[in-house]
């Protein structure tokens, strides 16, 4: 008889919406050291930066607020040459980071990219990377991966993901909420976006779709899971709503 193997799985909860900072935040809050993250995130060599994991209480409920730290000669508007999908994707494969984070690294940026060319009406390779290209987004999303492997995750759901509606401002002026990286994204999906009329900002970042798309992440309304830790990540915009993306962690058998 064979033994029934236990995998561990994550349910991440989007009921204020998700972001790489809330995300990251919420692993390392979930167990995975910032110490081993900033460690291996070394290894791609982008010069100094630090990963600033605070404990914080918001609405009575402790969680991380994540913060990444740079000097001032890198401001987190762009990094150097590496502004390209094409140049990010030759920076993660140079590293010495382990296989499983390469690779998970560069499924998420492999599917904002697409999203992004579409937008812009370009090749996937030529696409320049702005908000999601930034110093900051390239350390959300590689330390996502790294936290995940630190943690052992091998399956991911999600619950429906909640935005917000209106228009922000970025790069190119203002745009609708959602974003049209987000929406492109969603299109070709399993997974659920729900406008909520009464939050008039962004909740959903492309960093955020990006992550749940690159892990394959499978909606469920519900999943039959026995809690063993569960991890808070905390946002910075003001929604009205708990500001926090949720990440439930259990075993089930497969």
């Amino acid at each position: 008889m064979t033994k029934t193997e236990k995998k561990k799985t994550i349910y991440i909860d989007c009921g204020s919406g998700i972001s790489g900072d809330m995300t990251l935040g919420a692993l390392i809050h979930l167990g995975a050291d910032v110490e081993r993250i900033k460690t291996e995130l070394r290894k791609l060599a982008i010069g100094s930066f630090d990963l600033l994991a605070t404990p914080a209480v918001k609405n009575g409920i402790g969680g991380v607020d994540l913060q990444v730290i740079l000097p001032e000669a890198q401001p987190s508007e762009g990094h150097g040459n590496h502004t390209h999908f094409s140049q990010i994707r030759e920076m993660i494969q140079g590293s010495e980071l382990t296989d499983y984070v390469k690779d998970t690294a560069l499924r998420i940026f492999t599917k904002i990219a697409e999203a992004e060319g579409v937008i812009h009406g370009m090749k996937t390779e030529d696409v320049v990377f702005h908000e999601v290209g930034a110093m900051d987004s390239i350390l959300d999303i590689v330390g996502t991966a790294v936290a995940l492997d630190l943690l052992g995750v091998e399956k991911v759901f999600v619950s429906r993901i909640h935005d917000g509606h209106g228009q922000i401002e970025c790069r190119h002026g203002r745009i609708p909420v959602p974003v049209p990286a987000v929406l492109e994204m969603a299109r070709n999906s399993n997974l659920t976006i729900v406008v909520d009329e009464e939050v008039s900002t962004e909740m959903v970042t492309p960093t955020g779709f990006g992550i749940l798309l690159g892990l394959g992440a499978e909606y469920r309304a519900e999943l039959d899971i026995v809690p063993e830790k569960i991890g808070y990540g905390f946002g910075k915009r003001e929604t009205g709503r708990f500001p926090a993306v949720r990440v439930i962690m259990g075993a089930i058998g497969i």
